[in-house]
């Protein structure tokens, strides 16, 4: 079994049994209203996720990877690492299937560093989950942490050209 499901269960048991001790020994009135928020909460993000989820689908239905490594490919210098990173920022899914683009880039004599900056920010930054991200970080902290991120991932990916 998949350990992400397995810690996930044993977290779900976990909440459910301190709800249940908070329920034998605290306030009821305080544990729904908790309850109630809890579940207002719940729908509300289920939602935004699920708008995220299909955003994500149709980018990843109509932006093959090789569409965009034949994009990528036409750029080169600092201008290859800015839009590789600027293409990662968009591209949201799991940091795996950025590997296989990756291979291919290079596998075409894309720069090491355009690389770079496109694994960097696809792992770094997700542009389409910045409105939860702004729920529940706030604007600044997360405006703050993606310019950083970015910032971080050109120098990376300058550092990584220079090495390689």
């Amino acid at each position: 079994m998949n350990t992400n499901i397995i810690e996930g269960i044993i977290l779900l048991i976990l909440a459910l049994i301190l709800y249940v001790v908070y329920f034998i020994r605290g306030d009821k009135k305080k544990l729904k209203d908790a309850s109630k928020k809890s579940a207002k909460m719940f729908i509300q993000n289920s939602i935004r996720l699920f708008a995220i989820f299909v955003i994500i689908a149709i980018l990843e239905k109509f932006l093959s990877p090789k569409a965009v490594s034949a994009f990528l490919l036409k750029f080169n210098g600092f201008t290859g690492i800015i839009i590789g990173a600027l293409t990662g920022a968009v591209m949201m899914s799991p940091a795996a299937t950025s590997y296989p683009i990756g291979q291919y880039l290079l596998a075409h004599n894309a720069s090491y560093s355009l690389v770079s900056a496109f694994l960097f920010t696809w792992v770094g930054i997700g542009v389409i989950a910045l409105p939860l991200e702004f729920k529940f970080l706030g604007k600044k902290f997360t405006l703050l942490r993606n310019s950083f991120t970015f910032i971080a991932a050109i120098l990376l990916a300058m550092l990584m050209g220079a090495l390689l």
